[in-house]
């Protein structure tokens, strides 16, 4: 993937994806939309509020339709349904940045990439969540307590058992390893506990140095595919022969 002006390689491939579909554009702008909007340019933000609460109902955005900002902010709006907005303005744009950002580009920075050293096409979105900060502190008023939100499973996956959990997400599992030519027994789902959380087994000829890149790259995957905070664990495994245990 050619790099663009403003827009790493690493990530022009899932921009202009999701520029042929924007879910959360507002084209007349913020006079018909929102409680509470903020603009930058010809780009701006509106959120609808839960009623007496901080917590996001909905978010739209206006920007030019081709502008990469678009697809940030879209994504940004994805993020922003039943959050609150501290939540939004924390890490909006750092979840945008893993969705749009292609794992098997090169990282467009060394260390750790972050939306203010990912590329020109962050500037205007970063102003717009600073403006955002700054209207919800003045109607909500400045938090001095630790964010702890967690974003919680959806209804759907609530609702499902534990093989319903287990069919839903191992066949994207397996389209993971398919991509990344990575073997069939490689490894494989072995649990799903009650607090939904996900624990593979690896075989024995998978370096151990590889396995949390896997483990990683395999949670963003499932994250990505299903919309849910998918973690992923090991399970350890203890060697069936007693004696190379001793």
């Amino acid at each position: 993937m050619s790099e663009q002006p403003g827009i790493p390689a690493a990530l022009a491939g899932r921009i202009a994806e999701r520029l042929r579909s924007l879910s959360h554009l507002e084209p007349s702008g913020s006079g018909t939309f929102g409680d509470l909007a903020v603009e930058q340019a010809d780009m701006g933000l509106a959120l609808e509020f839960e009623s007496g609460s901080e917590t996001i109902r909905r978010a739209r955005f206006w920007a030019p339709q081709s502008a990469p900002e678009a697809a940030i902010l879209d994504v940004l709006c994805d993020y922003a349904g039943g959050v609150p907005a501290r939540e939004l303005i924390e890490h909006g744009l750092n979840f945008a940045l893993q969705r749009l950002r292609d794992p098997a580009e090169p990282a467009p920075v060394r260390g750790i990439l972050t939306p203010r050293n990912a590329g020109a096409c962050f500037s205007v979105p970063l102003k717009l969540v600073a403006a955002l900060r700054r209207k919800t502190e003045a109607r909500f008023g400045r938090h001095s307590d630790t964010n702890f939100f967690d974003r919680p499973y959806s209804d759907t996956w609530k609702e499902l058992d534990r093989t319903g959990k287990r069919n839903l997400v191992l066949p994207h599992i397996e389209s993971f390893k398919a991509a990344h030519e990575i073997a069939a027994n490689a490894f494989e789902l072995v649990e799903i506990d009650q607090y939904d959380r996900l624990f593979l087994v690896f075989d024995e000829e998978i370096p151990v140095w590889d396995k949390p890149g896997i483990l990683m790259h395999l949670e963003r995957h499932l994250r990505d595919k299903t919309g849910e905070r998918i973690e992923l664990f090991t399970e350890v495994v203890k060697d069936a022969n007693r004696i190379r245990r001793l």
